[in-house]
């Protein structure tokens, strides 16, 4: 059991944290029955139960209250969190206000499993089954939080016009030119709840005593989930139709039909997972292993995700501005407008699985081999891979099929969605659509080598080093400190353009940790006659280190809007290899901006949307098209880190021991920069130093004793 939790203390009382809740809870049983030295049955039952409770603000200030946005002049309907609404402003400033993500969770896990062991002569055989009950109980929500946002992006102070004219987000703060407001205005309590159940065999054959034999096959079935009271929701993608469990809801659309099953998405019972390994000791110093295993699942995903986010069980308005292009001043909105006139549209209260979503398939396979250098020093290499496919990704089904052109988005027209739907309160039109669904895929393929040596003259190490390429085309759902990536394809239509290095890929990885026992003091190499005294000051001693070093992550050229309404990152085209010279991540004499893709003529990006000037490695593309570069098409600076500390022990009483320790993060105070600016329009394209980009943290000292009794 466990009552953990977090929180923290706003220096301007602005921002209205909450406190985070996570008590657990959990117990089981487990009953063994021998019927024989070689047959054992072991049954297991267990129950555990995870309570979230987060950000939900909390006004220290005692002003705002539940009536902040009042008070600072945005207009939000009934108001039921305290503070205001977030302002998100474009450029790295902070205006104040949460949106108000806070989700309260309630987590139940039963589990019952029975497991059979069988020895039979070489035979080592496993055999069970499990039956894993889920229940999940959450208020709906999505993305946009209960109190939202007020976006500042920039665009009207931009001059959409002039090449390098990109606007402030501060600016359009200050002249009260809103972008986009989001929020989510009402939600319900929904109960999901799931069986996942699992048979499997798996046996141990032992041909000889130096090679085994492990082959074994798992089948899984994981049941749609399905919503207590049936408050479940989908869209049939072939006709438009929001489709309901059960029954049709009060509050539906008008024409709304009937799920044909309760979880409004179709089971899969094709979750195989064979298993095939072996090891073999060829010679009393090494040793061979190898194996290959599948895995399938579906993955967990955020609430707004859920097919329980859908109208009526849960209402949220988007209101987006026109913005200026060439020509166009464009129209913005004001903080005073708040949530309410323009355009409201309700896509975020609508979300989409395709009928066969597919659990995610993942297949590992390896071969290692170790050796014994010495009786305590062994080295040991080997080669790893691995496939993912129907991996879970995200993106907008209504975007548009001729960029720049909204009548061309595929529910534009359509009869229950589109601008002259049967219901017109919940027509999305040319608006977005969210689909979940599994398009994504990824593979690895990496040479590992360790070398470990135990503890042999006060000394023991282990270095690791890792060769590896990982790619992907997609992020996933959830963030990472790189540029350019996203979770959604850029063109939802093509999702093979979207396959390069995944943003975690390092291609070399070297960590490496250290203990050492200093031989000095009594009866050691060094003063081995010291007096109690003197071996109290310098004996016992011992220092460690621990320190990672990886090379830089990819990063993706971005470039302006292709107005397609994706949610995916737009990119820049590229034309050519781009050549660098003169790295640097500060002002040099022959690099002046201290640009990390150097001073080469390539290095200089192509403003002029569509035209390539023949120099240029990458470039703004033509108005309305995709750009082709693909993700990751130039990497970060790499990373270092070296920890080290220092203890001892004082022995004072029996086992009563005094202890002392001085530790030192990133002991060399190393810096390790950055994302650099991969924005093709922007003036600080290339970037590290000088925008404050850095990944690592200041040296830290830090001095500790204790007293064990």
């Amino acid at each position: 059991m466990s009552t953990a939790y977090d929180g923290s203390i706003p220096v301007l009382a602005l921002s209205f944290p909450g406190v985070d809740l996570y008590p657990t809870k959990l117990g089981g049983a487990t009953w063994v029955h021998i019927f024989s030295p070689s047959l054992i049955n072991s049954g297991r039952i267990g129950f555990t139960r995870t309570e979230w409770a987060q950000n939900f603000p909390i006004d220290t200030t005692g002003f705002f209250g539940t009536s902040g946005d009042q008070k600072i002049g945005v207009a939000f309907p009934n108001q039921s969190f305290d503070g205001f609404t977030y302002q998100s402003i474009n450029g790295g400033i902070f205006g104040g206000g949460n949106p108000a993500y806070g989700g309260g969770l309630i987590d139940n896990t039963y589990s019952y499993i029975d497991d059979v062991t069988w020895q039979r002569g070489l035979h080592s055989i496993r055999m069970g089954i499990e039956a894993l009950r889920y229940q999940n109980n959450y208020p709906t929500a999505n993305n946009y939080g209960y109190l939202g946002s007020l976006n500042y992006s920039g665009d009207f102070s931009s001059n959409p016009s002039a090449a390098n004219a990109g606007g402030y987000g501060g600016a359009d703060f200050l002249l009260d030119r809103v972008t986009s407001a989001a929020a989510t205005l009402a939600s319900v309590n929904v109960g999901q709840r799931q069986w996942r159940v699992a048979g499997y065999v798996q046996d141990d054959y032992k041909i000889r005593p130096n090679l085994t034999l492990n082959i074994g096959l798992r089948w899984e079935y994981d049941e749609p989930w399905i919503e207590e009271n049936n408050k479940t929701g989908n869209i049939n993608l072939s006709t438009g139709q929001v489709i309901y469990a059960g029954q049709v809801p009060v509050g539906a659309p008008v024409g709304s039909g009937v799920c044909n099953n309760r979880g409004c998405y179709q089971p899969n019972f094709r979750q195989w997972m064979p298993r095939l390994g072996f090891a073999w000791q060829p010679t009393d110093r090494m040793v061979l292993r190898g194996g290959y295993g599948a895995t399938s699942f579906f993955e967990g995903n955020s609430s707004n995700q859920r097919l329980t986010s859908i109208t009526p069980f849960i209402q949220a308005v988007n209101v987006t501005a026109i913005t200026p292009t060439p020509g166009n001043p464009g129209t913005p909105r004001t903080a005073e407008q708040g949530f309410t006139g323009g355009t409201v549209q309700y896509g975020g209260t609508f979300n989409v699985y395709p009928q066969n979503i597919q659990p995610a398939y993942i297949q590992e396979w390896n071969l290692t081999g170790e050796y014994a250098l010495t009786r305590s020093t062994s080295l040991q290499v080997g080669y790893i891979g691995e496939q993912g496919q129907h991996i879970e990704d995200y993106g907008n089904v209504n975007q548009y099929l001729v960029n720049g052109d909204p009548t061309s988005a595929p529910f534009y027209n359509n009869k229950y969605l589109g601008i002259n739907a049967v219901d017109p309160s919940i027509a999305i039109g040319p608006n977005p659509l969210l689909i979940t669904e599994s398009r994504a895929m990824m593979n690895y393929n990496a040479l590992q080598a360790t070398l470990r040596q135990r503890l042999t003259d006060g000394l023991e190490y282990t270095v690791n080093y890792t060769y590896s390429k990982s790619m992907t085309n997609s992020l996933g759902n959830y963030a990472l400190n790189v540029n350019g990536y996203s979770g959604a394809f850029q063109n939802y239509y093509n999702s093979a353009a979207d396959y390069g290095p995944a943003g975690y890929d390092a291609t070399h990885n070297l960590s490496f940790t250290s203990v050492y026992a200093l031989p000095v003091g009594h009866g050691k190499k060094f003063f081995p006659n010291a007096n109690r005294i003197m071996d109290e000051a310098i004996g016992g001693w011992q220092v460690s280190a621990v320190g990672v070093v990886w090379s830089g992550f990819p990063e993706t050229i971005t470039a302006p809007s292709n107005n397609s309404n994706s949610f995916g990152t737009s990119r820049a085209n590229q034309y050519r290899k781009l050549k660098i010279v003169n790295r640097s991540l500060f002002p040099t004499a022959t690099n002046p901006t201290g640009n990390w893709f150097g001073t080469d003529p390539s290095a200089t990006p192509c403003t002029t949307p569509g035209v390539d000037n023949g120099i240029c490695a990458f470039g703004v593309p033509a108005p309305n098209t995709f750009g082709s570069s693909r993700n990751g098409a130039v990497r970060a600076p790499g990373y270092v880190n070296v920890d080290m500390s220092a203890f001892k022990e004082f022995q004072t009483y029996k086992q009563q021991v005094f202890g002392f320790r001085f530790d030192a993060f990133n002991a060399f105070n190393i810096v390790s920069y950055g994302n650099p600016d991969t924005g093709v329009t922007d003036s600080t394209f290339g970037e590290i130093a000088l925008q404050g980009s850095i990944r690592s943290v200041e040296r830290h000292l830090q001095f500790s004793a204790y007293y064990t009794f």
